[in-house]
């Protein structure tokens, strides 16, 4: 389905799952893919929130790409395997061997896009599975709108290839009779559904069988491929239909479309759902999503648009505050009352940043009770600390590389020395006060007298 980052600008994917659902005798689908962008901060483009990042198991490394799964994974398993309990341990074991097949197609979907903007210089920092479905996190997304859409359109084109290769493999080794049976099914034949019909279709699906695995497989990935294509965005379908619009037009309009057609077919999903017997809270969650995510891309886009050709040095707070590391709580405390920022950077004896300490983090170390003679050094997480960025440097790049911790960052010049503090929060003020500066002056004396001043 980006931002504050991780040093990353977009995350690409958030697919949810195609999954089987068993109530008896019947069988549903559902699924979703988009690019998910955080809404509305002022920070970069996506990264994962820290409970998904804290707790995966890593699969291993293909393509270059780490691959993790998060622990919530095994929910999804214990799911499936409550539902088929009755069934017995066979039958439950192959409902286990179906779910991972269709997260198999999941993470090919998500290389796809990975492997598309590859092409394009564009490195993906991982890749990790959920109980919804994939997440690839690309470290920026291509802004030439052929290259968007290239990348957009890979993961669907990879389920494309998968139900070619299934629907050729079951042509040739599984008995026509049955062939015209799923055809029935999958309402390819225009033909009335008999008994003989139904009964095949159900120890097709119901019975442990190489063809029945198969099948699921073909009808999940086609149900990909038309799920995701819905012009929906940020879903996948949506982020083509912004590509094409953004051809003609300019990428902020476009994306400002996309996003409004987004949520014009999310609410129609929301209403289709509520009025369904009974409601469907899985397509509600889909719908709310879509226009949640849809309009906060569209916002982080009009943010990333506002500051275009300006640099850091050009909207950054010049306070030059800092904190010895090796200050103790009690200093920490003293010195911060004539600060007003609520983080401040931690710099060693040469005057290098070594990370940055908030008030939240000081507070809390006080009220847990640390050592007073912990220090400035010691209470810096470097985890959550991101910086600094330098003065000279793009305002989009550096905004698509802040930490979600902080939300003051500090600046440094070519040789490292501190000389300001980017404010995310006073940030597009600024950028305001600049974009006017710029303009040819006028002969005003209160206002000549002012530029004077400063």
């Amino acid at each position: 389905m980006p931002t504050r980052l991780n040093g990353l600008e977009t995350l690409h994917g958030a697919d949810l799952l195609p999954y089987r659902v068993r109530h008896r005798r019947s069988i549903g689908y559902g699924r979703i893919s988009a690019y998910r962008l955080n809404p509305y901060f002022l920070c970069s483009e996506s990264d994962l929130p820290e409970s998904l990042l804290n707790y995966r198991l890593k699969l291993g490394t293909y393509a270059g790409i780490p691959l993790f799964v998060h622990w919530s994974f095994s929910l999804a398993v214990i799911y499936v395997s409550l539902q088929v309990m009755h069934a017995g341990p066979q039958q439950m074991l192959f409902s286990i061997a179906q779910l991972f097949g269709v997260f198999l197609c999941v993470t090919l979907h998500e290389y796809g896009h990975a492997m598309a903007a590859r092409m394009y210089g564009i490195s993906t920092a991982d890749i990790t599975l959920l109980p919804i479905g994939g997440v690839a996190r690309l470290k920026k997304m291509p802004r030439i709108p052929w290259q968007e859409f290239i990348v957009a359109i890979a993961g669907p084109a990879v389920n494309i290839v998968i139900a070619i290769l299934l629907a050729i493999t079951l042509a040739i080794l599984v008995d026509p009779a049955l062939l015209r049976a799923i055809g029935t099914y999958a309402m390819v034949l225009q033909e009335p559904m008999t008994d003989e019909t139904r009964d095949m279709l159900l120890d097709l699906f119901n019975q442990p069988s190489w063809t029945g695995y198969g099948v699921l497989l073909l009808i999940v990935n086609l149900v990909l491929v038309a799920f995701n294509m819905i012009p929906a965005f940020p879903m996948d379908g949506g982020r083509v239909f912004r590509a094409v619009l953004a051809m003609s037009i300019n990428y902020r309009t476009a994306t400002r479309i996309a996003s409004r057609v987004g949520v014009v077919i999310a609410v129609l999903m929301g209403f289709f759902a509520i009025q369904s017997d009974p409601p469907l809270l899985f397509p509600l969650f889909i719908a709310a999503f879509i226009a949640y995510s849809g309009l906060g891309e569209a916002r982080q886009v009009d943010l990333m648009e506002s500051v275009s050709g300006l640099t850091v040095g050009q909207v950054m707070l010049r306070d030059t505050s800092a904190f010895s590391m090796d200050l103790n709580i009690s200093e920490l405390q003293r010195r911060w009352q004539s600060i007003p920022l609520t983080s401040v950077p931690v710099v060693s004896i040469a005057g290098t940043v070594v990370g940055v300490l908030s008030l939240r983090d000081l507070t809390t170390q006080i009220e847990s009770g640390v050592d007073p003679s912990t220090t400035a050094g010691e209470m810096v997480d470097h985890r959550k600390s991101f910086g600094p960025v330098r003065a000279e440097q793009a305002l989009q790049e550096a905004i698509a590389q802040v930490g979600k911790h902080h939300r003051q960052i500090p600046v440094v010049d070519e040789s490292g020395a501190l000389v300001g503090t980017l404010d995310l929060d006073t940030m597009i003020q600024r950028s305001a006060i600049q974009i006017s500066s710029d303009a040819p002056a006028n002969n005003d004396p209160a206002t000549t007298h002012f530029d004077q001043r400063s």
